[in-house]
C-alpha cells in the first residue's frame, strides 16, 4: 500500500455486515471516460442483465485513441499488479464464476497478468477463464506492443476455457490464414489443441455484405451470418464477449447464448447508426438481446 493510503484511507472497520459480497464475474479490460471499449463496453450489458462484475483496469484514458487528443494512460505494470494483489486478498476470484481479459496496454501488464493467473487458478477451480486476445485487426493492424502475442500464446491460452479472437488474431494467434470461413475454422481447432474448450471468431468474411461468426468447440461447430453494417465503432467484441458470457452465466448453451450475443451487439450498431451517435450505443444490447435471441439463428456445420 503507498504512503498516501496508509496516510488517508485506512480507517476501522464501519457497521456492515460481515458476509462477502456476491461476485459473478471479473473483468480486466481497458476503461475509458468518454466512448465505450474495454470494460466501458463489456460492463453496461453485464449489469443490465443481473451480472455483478469486479472491474480491473489495465488502461485509464479519456477517449478511445482515435481523436485529435487522447489523455491518460496505461497503468504502471505495478499498480496493475497491486489491483490483481487487492482482488484476491478480498477473496473475489475465490468467489467468481468468469474471468474476462482483453486489452492490457502494455506487454508488462499482460506479464503481470499471467503471473497473478498462473498464482491464483490452482486456488479458485470454478472460476473459467475467457481471453479476448486483443492484438489487432484487418483495418489497422496490429496495435499492441509484439510481446503480448507470445504471451497470450504461450502463457494466456493454455488457461482459457474461451477464446474469442477476430479473424485478424485467428491469423496472428495460429499463423494461419483466417479470414476466410473454412480456413477461420481450421485455425480454430488448431487452438483447441492448446486448451480452450470453445474458439468464439468474429468478423469472419462471409457472402458479400454479410460477417460470419463462429463457434468452434471439441464436439461441434456452429455458424451465424449477420448484415454488414456501415459503422466502424469501438467495443463490438467487447460487448460480444459480455453478453455471451452473461447468458452462459443464466445458463443457457452456448449456442444459444451466442445467437443473443450477435442480436445484441447489432442492435446496439443498429442504435449507434439510428442516433447519429459517434460511440457505440452499448445500452442498447442488452435489452435487444433479451427480446430478439432469435433473429440470427445458429447453423450447425460439424
Amino acid at each position: 500500500m503507498s504512503e498516501s493510503l496508509d496516510n488517508h484511507l485506512v480507517h476501522g472497520r464501519r457497521q456492515r455486515p460481515d458476509g462477502p459480497s456476491p461476485i459473478d464475474v471479473i473483468s480486466v479490460q481497458s476503461q475509458l471516460v468518454y466512448g465505450h471499449a474495454g470494460n466501458s463496453a463489456a460492463v453496461p450489458p453485464m449489469r443490465a442483465l443481473g451480472v455483478r462484475v469486479a472491474e480491473i483496469p489495465t488502461v485509464l484514458l479519456s477517449n478511445a485513441p482515435f481523436y485529435d487528443t487522447t489523455r491518460g494512460r496505461v497503468l504502471p505494470a505495478d499498480w496493475f499488479a497491486d489491483l490483481l494483489l487487492g482482488t484476491y486478498e478480498r477473496g473475489l476470484p475465490q468467489r467468481a464464476r468468469m474471468l474476462v481479459s482483453g486489452y492490457f496496454g502494455s506487454t508488462a501488464n499482460g506479464a503481470a497478468f499471467a503471473d497473478w493467473l498462473d498464482e491464483i487458478l490452482p486456488a479458485c477451480p470454478q472460476l473459467r477463464y475467457c481471453l479476448d486476445p486483443v492484438i489487432g485487426d484487418t483495418h489497422t493492424g496490429p496495435y499492441v506492443e509484439p510481446g503480448l502475442e507470445a504471451i497470450f500464446a504461450e502463457r494466456l491460452l493454455p488457461h482459457a476455457w474461451l477464446v474469442t479472437p477476430n479473424a485478424f488474431e485467428l491469423n496472428r494467434l495460429t499463423g494461419m490464414p483466417a479470414l476466410a470461413e473454412a480456413d477461420a475454422i481450421a485455425a480454430a481447432r488448431t487452438l483447441l489443441d492448446r486448451g480452450p474448450q470453445w474458439v468464439i471468431a468474429h468478423s469472419v468474411g462471409g457472402n458479400p455484405g454479410e460477417l460470419v461468426t463462429l463457434a468452434v468447440g471439441r464436439e461441434e461447430t456452429w455458424r451465424w451470418t449477420s448484415p454488414l453494417l456501415p459503422v466502424d465503432v469501438a467495443g463490438t467484441g467487447d460487448v460480444l464477449m459480455s453478453l455471451v458470457v452473461s447468458f452462459l452465466l443464466r445458463g443457457e448453451s452456448m449456442q444459444q447464448a451466442i445467437s443473443r450475443a450477435i442480436a445484441g451487439t447489432h442492435a446496439a450498431l443498429e442504435a449507434t447508426l439510428d442516433n447519429g451517435f459517434e460511440e457505440f450505443d452499448v445500452i442498447a444490447a442488452a435489452p435487444a438481446a433479451l427480446a430478439e435471441g432469435t433473429r440470427f439463428r445458429a447453423e450447425r456445420v460439424a
